[in-house]
């Protein structure tokens, strides 16, 4: 019978939450049709049947969280499928049914004991046969677990001293949030990350974009960054599995921040895109994000990332690549600095440029070339619209 998969539609992901039931058990769908919708990698998609038949069986409820390429579903012919999950329903019962195995308490098992003390006293390895319990009815507390610790080591006394901070409110990590954690989680272990710092002069960026209404600094980084990577094919790259593969498509994801994390969406083949096109792009999918409506061709397909925290200030950082892209562009704020030409100072518009790159795929020299014809599309701009 084929099974309904938890997909994976980005390297990083590592579950989905199951969001809506389109079809219920016993129904027949077709190949192709939507029967669930899942929160996954920063938005909700759709889940198709892979074949004709009946949904015989669900396998995961709304809210649960089911890992990649697990089974939610199984189709197959109604009679038949539907015989099988009783038969599987009825094994089940008759397991649980099943009285557990009695097993013989230990001394530290018989005691009475609140949950606190004994995971204290699991921890520091006390046998709680031998402390004195002052609850209720010889209960042992976690106030009497540390008197036991301070009497039989003096130099615990500092344990029961202890303060914990606090709490303002506790969130289930899950969501964008979740997806944001596992990406850099997956980006951190696996990509061997390293990073390098150019300052460009933004005098003449400053002049263009006084010129050109309502253009960001972002727009103009975006094609700087698909003109350079036509030069250097090298950083347009990704690793999947044993395989470095370079892609002939140039598609930058930019990082864009809305209340439930951060989302990247992407701009197809930006290098054949004029300044204004591609601050449109940038306009429109900030908007759509913040409305939670970006979809999945969105939010695939990028081949480099650019993300931008001038706006708040920031100087430089080093952002973490995005999976399983092989580099990442950090764009700190637009701010005089002294800059000298020749043996005179003056003080210009420049920013600090920040390219974190992926060691494995590409090695420092081409990196560096490729930061530094960024940098010269920066700073002659005009050539970018």
């Amino acid at each position: 019978m084929p099974e309904v998969l938890m997909p994976r539609i980005d390297p990083g992901m590592q579950s989905g939450k199951i969001v809506e039931w389109i079809k219920k058990e016993g129904e027949l769908v077709q190949k192709g049709e939507p029967i669930l919708v899942v929160e996954g990698e920063k938005t909700t998609f759709e889940i198709e049947a892979p074949d004709t038949g009946v949904l015989s069986k669900i396998l995961a409820e709304v809210g649960t969280d089911v890992q990649v390429s697990q089974p939610v579903a199984i189709i197959g012919e109604s009679e038949k499928s539907l015989q099988t999950a009783r038969q599987k329903e009825s094994i089940q019962h008759e397991t649980a049914a099943q009285p557990p195995p009695v097993s013989r308490p230990t001394p530290s098992d018989r005691v009475i004991a609140s949950p606190a003390a004994r995971r204290l006293a699991q921890d520091r390895g006390v046998d709680l046969a031998n402390v004195r319990g002052t609850g209720p009815g010889g209960r042992i507390t976690r106030e009497d677990v540390l008197a036991a610790m301070e009497r039989a080591f003096p130099t615990a006394r500092a344990v029961s001293k202890v303060r914990e901070p606090a709490v303002l409110r506790k969130v289930k990590l899950e969501g964008i949030r979740k997806a944001v954690a596992e990406r850099l989680s997956f980006s951190a272990r696996n990509a061997v990350q390293v990073t390098l710092t150019m300052e460009a002069d933004a005098t003449r960026l400053v002049e263009l974009k006084n010129k050109q209404d309502h253009v960001g600094f972002t727009a103009f980084a975006v094609k700087a960054v698909a003109k350079a990577l036509e030069r250097n094919s090298a950083m347009n790259s990704a690793v999947e599995g044993e395989e470095i593969i370079t892609y002939s498509d140039i598609n930058i994801a930019v990082a864009i921040n809305i209340d439930q994390g951060l989302v990247a969406p992407v701009i197809s083949n930006a290098n054949k895109k004029s300044v204004l096109e591609v601050n449109a792009m940038i306009e429109e999918l900030s908007q759509k994000a913040k409305e939670n409506r970006l979809t999945i061709e969105e939010l695939t397909g990028g081949t480099f990332t650019v993300t931008n925290l001038g706006a708040y200030d920031v100087e430089s950082f080093a952002p973490v690549i995005n999976p399983p892209q092989c580099a990442i562009l950090g764009l700190g704020r637009i701010a005089y600095r002294p800059i000298a030409a020749g043996e005179r100072v003056s003080a210009r518009p420049a920013t600090l440029l920040t390219l974190v790159f992926d060691h494995r795929v590409v090695d420092g020299v081409p990196a560096a070339k490729f930061l530094r014809d960024v940098r010269n599309h920066l700073e002659d701009p005009e050539g970018l619209l």
